[in-house]
């Protein structure tokens, strides 16, 4: 890189005089005033991306930046950038062959989250100021809000206790499937499984599984919204199972995606009695989860610990009927159910917020 820095200030003159006849004196001037408070982050950063780190120095020559502002960041860069790959190494040892497939396999995307993720510090770093007494203000006003609460304070305690709890298994899950320990928990389950395989038990799970096709969702969707709109007179159940719906959809692709490799095809799943090739049925766990919330959080004529009861044989079913049906391992579906109920959690907070904003 220090090569390439020596080779722009070589250049200096000539490329800066050619720039100038076709961009404009007066607009490369804003770009040089720009890079010289701002080239040396970029110089730090472009290590950690592929073809930027091969630019920064021959750029950092042609944009007069000081050699000493260079070196620092130049050279803290090449220090980050090495100690970060040894201590990988260091750690991983010889299992970095399991994470090398990953790494080629989703460069690109890797490559995009990590520009979105420069963007927002980026952003976050021109609007500190103005978001630290955003962020100051409402921590001062938290307490009087959760004591504002009321009745709800004991379930905001409790969703953020199970939501914590819940994200704590999904790490420890996401750990045991980078490093392939689920194997012998994946043949334990399908060898109970295996004992109640009947015709009979196969037919019922194809039904069950039936449920979360898109179509059936939407269905189930449509009269939620209009009988809870006719017993509630509100529209405030709208957001939340839409967001569950969507929202896991989105996050089953994801999954599918991330772990099986698959294109994601937004038209499948459109047969309403046609179990689902691959979904992980993200979508439809969320929502009916969420759907059973509500119709127990509306004071139903049916009692709440029957709608609890219901609901948790519905979601086990659902779970249970991709193993039974041979389309995912249980180990992907125990992973599947800890994510639906995170996002089932994030969409029922979103209907208290909608519910106590209106009271």
């Amino acid at each position: 890189i220090t090569i390439a820095y020596i080779l722009g200030k070589f250049f200096q003159q000539k490329v800066l005089g050619h720039l100038k006849k076709h961009a404009g004196g007066q607009r490369l001037e804003k770009v040089l005033s720009w890079y010289q408070l701002h080239g040396g982050k970029l110089l730090t950063i472009g290590y950690f991306i592929p073809g930027v780190r091969h630019l920064s120095g021959y750029i950092a020559g042609l944009s007069q930046l000081k050699y000493r502002n260079f070196a620092f960041f130049a050279y803290l860069g090449a220090i980050l950038w090495t100690t970060l790959f040894i201590t990988l190494g260091r750690l991983l040892g010889s299992r970095w062959e399991t994470f090398l497939p990953i790494i080629h396999r989703y460069a690109l995307l890797l490559g995009t989250t990590a520009v979105v993720i420069f963007i927002v510090f980026y952003y976050l770093y021109k609007k500190h100021e103005h978001l630290m007494a955003w962020l100051r203000e409402q921590l001062s006003l938290l307490p009087s809000r959760y004591l504002s609460l009321g009745k709800q304070r004991f379930f905001v305690t409790v969703g953020g206790l199970i939501f914590i709890t819940l994200f704590i298994i999904l790490m420890g899950l996401i750990q045991d499937f980078v490093f392939h320990e689920v194997g012998e928990f994946d043949n334990l389950v399908v060898s109970w499984l295996d004992i109640t395989s009947t015709p009979l038990v196969v037919g019922l799970m194809r039904g069950i599984n039936a449920l979360g096709t898109h179509l059936s969702i939407m269905l189930w969707f449509v009269l939620g919204v209009v009988v809870l709109r006719v017993t509630t007179k509100k529209w405030s159940h709208v957001i939340p199972l839409a967001l569950a719906w969507g929202g896991g959809t989105v996050i089953d692709h994801l999954f599918r995606f991330f772990f099986r490799g698959e294109n994601i095809n937004i038209f499948e799943n459109l047969t309403p009695f046609q179990a689902p090739s691959s979904g992980f049925l993200l979508a439809a766990i969320s929502f009916y989860a969420v759907t059973g919330y509500i119709i127990g959080r509306n004071k139903s004529r049916l009692s709440p610990v029957i709608i609890l009861i219901c609901g948790i044989v519905l979601i086990v079913l659902l779970a249970l009927s991709p193993i039974y049906l041979r389309i995912h391992t249980p180990s992907a579906m125990v992973t599947s159910l800890t994510v639906s109920g995170l996002w089932a959690i994030v969409c029922v907070f979103v209907y208290e917020f909608r519910v106590y904003k209106t009271e």
